[in-house]
């Protein structure tokens, strides 16, 4: 497997990055793709004829197929081997998460469990509570749920009000407050449970489901994730066993950024996963439909649809299977240096929050696009709900708020490279007084890969330029002002747009060498759909940060910098056409080489 040299967390904005730095998903090894094999096999055999009890939450179907997610080996997944996991990679994980989609209505249930549900536990439980729990945690006696969005705390998370206080004899914790939005609540064993001891430190708990207090509200009515148990959660003087508490007083919040850290990065290959298979069975769909006596897959406008689908599902793709990479190889290395204690791995993520971050926000809207684009080509019958188009635009609209909202990862996004450069971590005022007083000659028309990569460092250069205009402009208190927001986001969004070009146009570079002929062209199209929509999400925002910096004569300058760092997009219309009659003749995905 290729893993990409040992980084630092966002240094591609000030770093030349070369094609054997980023992993691919063509660098998974057979083992990776046999757990995918044996998701998707146990979802087409298993859960696809019971997709409609399912949604209809029939526990009676939900639980025994839960139980045989355990027997596949998904919930033992990121358990380390020495608490009889198997101890998979971040990569394997990727992979393991863009199969969710297979999965259907279960999907939830069985990822919520996987995930925030059973890995605070991993990394923060003490020998008792993983001997007490992790074992029927992984084989699926028991469902777990993670508790923290209360009424008044969604993502304003650390001001929970729920309080614990612990009792005269030193015995329990003491617990009264109220949760909302918890997934797998109806079902649950054991909660991850967050209050504040003493109404002041955050912590978190193990709460077992039939302690006297717990009270646990009817299933929400939702938009999307029909099959998903999502409840509130009532607690009245809910006595917790002090060996309960979760990691240590006033540390709860390590429990909790680190669950979502590692969360974010899933989801982007989870988002990345349905959108592909939405892609899939649309292509099929526009290939068998008829209208005007031929399949609506030969009319260019459907051609262009289905090509934009396609760059997005690509280009999601490549960023979150680039983000698992860096993840992957960091910890790699942690081990060549004997180094791998929680501590470790819990830096190791934090170091890697950006580009976490990054990639739940792209995955999230990319499938979110693909959704509406799918509904779209399948017309009327889109806005059925005995055909899937329905389900994939319902359930993409909550990728884009749980995990964190796309506001929320934004702003976290630019403030940590603010904060990340005033402690020397990232060089970004050295890259900003470095720049040229002016871009040297015009940006290439060209569209050939060589071009793209080029393109890609005025991206970064603009990048540079827009936070220069921001540091002049605005002071530490302002940019912290919540009134100041757009700046932030804009930012955010220049250097996210950055690394889904960059992870895109590097990941086709990579693998162009020996390849057919055919395909080759065909992901060299996709890389430049995905190049040039991005230069223009990035001409937008910059444009919009310019003209409200700056006036007069430094706007008509720094609007010119805009023009000279950014392409014009050339070819984009035969590129959609190419990348369109591959994906109707190879009936829905561009499918890489056997390697």
């Amino acid at each position: 497997m290729t893993i990409a040299s040992p980084a630092r967390g966002a240094r591609f904005l000030v770093d030349e990055v070369e094609p054997h730095d980023v992993v691919c998903p063509e660098d998974m090894g057979e083992d990776e793709r046999l757990l995918m094999r044996s998701i998707r096999e146990f979802a087409e055999q298993e859960v696809a004829p019971r997709l409609d009890d399912i949604d209809r939450r029939d526990i009676g179907v939900i639980r025994p197929l839960f139980e045989k997610a355990a027997d596949l080996g998904i919930f033992m997944a990121e358990v380390p081997e020495a608490h009889g996991g198997l101890g998979l990679s971040p990569l394997a994980v990727a992979g393991m998460n863009e199969c969710r989609s297979h999965l259907g209505g279960l999907a939830s249930t069985v990822f919520a469990h996987q995930g925030i549900g059973t890995l605070p536990l991993v990394n923060f439980g003490t020998a008792d509570q993983i001997d007490r729990y992790l074992d029927r945690c992984m084989r699926g006696e028991l469902m777990a749920a993670f508790a923290l969005t209360e009424p008044e705390a969604g993502s304003d998370a650390m001001n929970i009000r729920t309080t614990a206080v612990l009792d005269p004899e030193g015995a329990h914790y003491v617990v009264n407050g109220s949760k909302q939005w918890i997934t797998n609540a109806g079902w649950a064993d054991l909660f991850i449970l967050f209050a504040k001891v003493d109404g002041a430190a955050f912590s978190a708990f193990l709460l077992e489901r039939d302690t006297p207090g717990v009270t646990v509200g009817p299933h929400e009515r939702l938009l999307g994730l029909q099959g998903s148990s999502v409840c509130a959660l009532q607690l009245d003087d809910v006595a917790i066993p002090v060996g309960n508490l979760l990691g240590e007083v006033g540390q709860g919040h390590r429990v909790a950024l680190c669950t979502l850290n590692v969360g974010r990065m899933k989801m982007g290959a989870n988002c990345a996963g349905s959108a592909k298979k939405a892609l899939a069975t649309t292509t099929r769909y526009a290939a068998d439909r008829r209208q005007f006596g031929r399949p609506i897959a030969e009319f260019g406008l459907i051609q262009r649809k289905l090509a934009d689908m396609a760059a997005r599902a690509y280009g999601a793709e490549s960023v979150a299977y680039r983000t698992a990479g860096l993840v992957y190889a960091a910890i790699e290395d942690l081990g060549r240096q004997g180094a791998v204690s929680l501590d470790a791995k819990l830096r190791t993520f934090a170091e890697f929050s950006v580009e976490c971050a990054m990639a739940k926000v792209i995955g999230s809207e990319a499938y979110h696009a693909v959704a509406d684009d799918a509904l779209q080509v399948y017309g009327g019958y889109g806005f059925s709900e005995e055909y899937p188009a329905a389900r994939w635009y319902r359930d993409s609209r909550i990728t884009r708020i749980y995990e964190g909202t796309s506001e929320i990862c934004r702003l976290g996004i630019a403030k940590t490279l603010l904060k990340r450069a005033q402690r020397g971590e990232l060089e970004l005022r050295e890259a900003v007084a470095g720049l040229p007083a002016a871009p040297a000659g015009r940006p290439s028309h060209d569209n050939d890969l060589a071009a793209l990569r080029t393109g890609i460092g005025g991206l970064k250069r603009l990048f540079l330029f827009l936070l220069g205009q921001v540091w002049d402009n605005l002071d530490e208190a302002q940019l912290l002002d919540p009134d100041h927001q757009a700046y932030l986001a804009g930012l955010a969004d220049v250097a996210m747009e950055t690394y889904l070009a960059e992870s895109t146009v590097l990941r086709v570079s990579k693998r162009r060498d020996g390849r057919p002929a055919d395909e080759a062209e065909a992901e060299t199209a996709l890389a430049q759909i995905v190049f040039f929509r991005s230069t223009e999400r990035i001409r937008q925002e910059a444009t919009e940060l310019a003209g409200s910096l700056l006036a007069g004569e430094r706007l008509t300058a720094a609007l010119d910098r805009v023009a000279a760092w950014l392409p014009v997009p050339v070819g984009l219309v035969d590129s959609r056409a190419r990348v369109a009659r591959e994906l109707i003749a190879r009936g829905g995905w561009v499918r890489p080489a056997a390697r």
